[in-house]
């Protein structure tokens, strides 16, 4: 029960931070004709920063290339930069939980913590990748990459180059445990005590009472 209410919160909200500023969070990338390929991986320190991630190596000498298209040195922004701080701050405030003494009201602000913070993750990804595929697409018709497609098949063809990465997914199953566990605890956590409690002293009796017979 304790190892339980621990791992709700703080520790899982101290997870859910390391995943979203060290793991991959959101990337867009392709083949480019001539260039190789082109993109860039998003982790939460790039957004809640504003600093662009590396491109590839190879990509990085046509930096001085005056011929070369500017997209494919110069990452797309995908504008959530306050979206990702409120997320950061919501599970922050998550192991702040820590501070609340008693241990039921910690529980279920940390399930509210969660569910906002799973709230913010999902949109946070959404109008990312929204905002990466506005990008490309104006990059494709800018540059003539797109000149031969209508708008439906170019929004289809952008989307299948902007991915969800690992650290999105994993935030998401952790919040959502977090969520449930600490709901579950701060609910029903007084009576799980009671019942273990019982089962407890219920062990430490004698075999032969209440219902075994006496050598009185």
């Amino acid at each position: 029960m304790r190892f339980l209410s621990r791992f709700a919160n703080p520790s899982g909200f101290v997870l859910v931070l390391l995943l979203f500023f060290l793991l991959p969070f959101v990337s867009a990338s392709c083949d480019v004709p001539g260039y190789g390929e082109a993109g860039a991986t998003y982790t939460g320190s790039h957004l809640v920063s504003g600093v662009d991630p590396e491109v590839p190596a190879e990509l990085q000498e046509l930096a001085n290339d005056p011929e070369s298209p500017t997209a494919l040195t110069d990452p797309p922004d995908p504008g959530v930069q306050l979206l990702a701080i409120a997320l950061a701050v919501l599970a922050a405030a998550g192991v702040l939980t820590v501070l609340i003494p008693h241990l039921k009201a910690r529980l279920l602000s940390g399930a509210a913590l969660a569910a906002a913070t799973l709230v913010v993750t999902v949109v946070t990804m959404s109008v990312a990748q929204s905002n990466l595929q506005n990008a490309l697409v104006d990059w494709a018709r800018q540059t003539g990459a797109a000149e031969n497609e209508d708008g439906d098949r170019l929004r289809t063809a952008v989307a299948e180059v902007t991915h969800t990465e690992t650290g999105f997914w994993l935030m998401v199953v952790l919040l959502a445990l977090i969520t449930l566990m600490a709901t579950a605890l701060g609910l029903l956590g007084d009576r799980l005590t009671a019942v273990l409690a019982d089962r407890e002293s219920g062990a430490e009796r004698p075999s032969g009472f209440p219902f075994g017979r006496s050598d009185d």
